[in-house]
């Protein structure tokens, strides 16, 4: 009895395992100068440097050096369908497919000599169907299309892409005659078919709006474009939130009612307003009430937006309030009061944390050692960010107002960035590892939407929140202006 239980137990092991993993195995015809990689794209909120919470998170599970093997097998966890991105370059070659993975999958990849890639296994036939008729986004058959930059009226693109869709959904229905398909797969296919032509439709006519200009859009223009996406859209099941094109659409659809209540502030880049954002959460909550994922999803992306893109925090507190309430078990609720917290030590008048960076030399830098005069400090993403648009401020105030660089770039060693951080009279370089990133992340709640701050002769925060505009940054200006006098 004793030894049938345990059989018994192992097998209920064997199954649960095989029901929460996957197996690939890639092959190549022959050893050669190429690499494949498999990608997943995993929706769900993570925090991401510069902008709170990200709703996409890309992972890479599988990748083989063809040069060193022909073929590998590898088992990878996976406890619900995926969307994956197959990855194959070497040489002058790159390509990449879309996959469907589902767990107790297990699919054979083959890559020819010609770089064409085939696959075998269970649910192989989904592959093969997404092989052919779905590239990685809507943007990679512009040039399949006939797409100019160049030229202002590309109307046959659009032409095309609407006649894509009909091919897709055609061909849909006869895979789906001998291939029957799990929900997540063809709310995957059907979202993905209906949106994109949507999102290509909207991007030409825009760019004949502007005339290949960088101009705002006037009233009537963005009207048009509203109008198109709010006929356009329709509410898919929760699993079309696997498609990319879904999820951006799904946002500008909810969005437009709020912002045409409440206009977004035409002085910021960034900005929707308080009330637009507290509307949109209210909307979406409604809307969605039977769609519980994309509910989920929506008014974490509103309460993320709230807590990281709105300078005050009376409103990321109130949407905090409700979603607590209404996703008790949510693992996001902690990680949104930390960034409201951090925000609230850094309203105006309050102390400016101190940390220790490296400079040019090499040498330590306190940021309290920077007294003497006002600050403007600029969080840089990349190598150089900000400095060629920050120059003409910089020789107008430079006598008056420290500059301060700071390099927020995970992964750049120091000595990589001492090659292009050249200090100037008037501005000073300075270089955060990667775990002062992190402390950065906590104190100064760096973000990519407000890159500056500026500190005032007593050391104090005088505006965390200053956000980037082109192309002058008034709105730093006016801060620098305060402080200087």
């Amino acid at each position: 009895m004793k030894k049938f239980n345990i059989l018994i137990l192992t097998l209920i092991s064997c199954y649960t395992f095989a029901q929460n993993t996957a197996t690939i195995t890639l092959t190549a015809s022959k050893q050669g100068p190429t690499t494949a990689t498999i990608v997943q794209e995993d929706v769900h909120f993570h925090p991401n440097l510069g902008i709170g919470l990200a709703d996409v998170e890309l992972k890479p599970v599988v990748s083989v050096n063809f040069n060193e093997k022909v073929s590998e097998k590898s088992v990878i966890q996976l406890t619900e369908p995926k969307m994956m991105r197959l990855q194959y370059g070497g040489g002058a070659v790159n390509k990449t497919w879309m996959l469907f993975l589902q767990p107790g999958d297990d699919l054979t990849i083959t890559f020819s000599e010609n770089a064409d890639v085939t696959f075998a296994g269970t649910n192989a036939n989904y592959q093969t169907f997404l092989k052919n008729y779905f590239l990685e986004n809507q943007y990679q058959y512009l040039p399949v299309f006939g797409y100019k930059p160049s030229q202002i009226d590309n109307k046959s693109v659009v032409q095309q892409s609407d006649s894509l869709k009909k091919v897709r959904m055609e061909a849909f229905e006869k895979f789906k005659t001998a291939n029957p398909a799990v929900p997540a797969f063809e709310a995957y296919v059907n979202a993905t078919a209906i949106t994109e032509p949507a999102l290509t439709r909207r991007a030409i006519q825009e760019k004949i709006m502007r005339r290949n200009r960088v101009v705002m859009l006037d009233p009537a223009q963005r009207k048009e474009l509203e109008d198109a996406t709010l006929a356009d859209f329709k509410i898919l099941p929760d699993e079309a939130l696997l498609s990319q094109a879904y999820r951006d659409e799904l946002r500008n659809w909810a969005l437009i009612p709020s912002t045409r209540k409440f206009p977004l502030q035409s002085q910021s880049r960034y900005e929707i307003s308080p009330e637009a954002l507290k509307d949109v959460y209210a909307s979406s909550k409604e809307k969605l009430a039977n769609y519980p994922k994309q509910k989920e999803y929506l008014l974490t992306y509103w309460l993320n937006y709230a807590a990281t893109a709105i300078p005050s925090v009376e409103t990321s507190k109130t949407l905090l309030a409700d979603y607590k309430t209404t996703f008790p078990q949510s693992p996001y609720s902690e990680y949104i009061a930390k960034l409201i917290a951090v925000k609230e030590s850094l309203q105006a008048g309050t102390a400016v944390p101190d940390i220790t960076l490296l400079n040019t030399d090499s040498s330590a830098v306190s940021v309290s050692s920077l007294q003497g005069k006002p600050v403007c400090m600029v969080f840089s993403f990349t190598i150089g960010q900000h400095e060629p648009g920050l120059k003409v401020l910089e020789d107008k105030y430079g006598d008056k107002v420290s500059f301060v660089y700071v390099s927020v770039a995970t992964g750049i060693p120091l000595s990589t960035w001492k090659q292009y951080a050249k200090d100037r009279p008037n501005a000073k370089h300075l270089w955060a590892s990667d775990e002062n990133i992190e402390i950065l992340k906590e104190k100064y709640a760096i973000d990519i939407r407000y890159p500056y701050l500026v500190i005032d002769k007593a050391a104090k925060v005088a505006n965390r929140w200053v956000p980037q505009e082109f192309p002058d940054n008034k709105a730093l200006e006016t801060e620098l202006q305060k402080v200087s006098q």
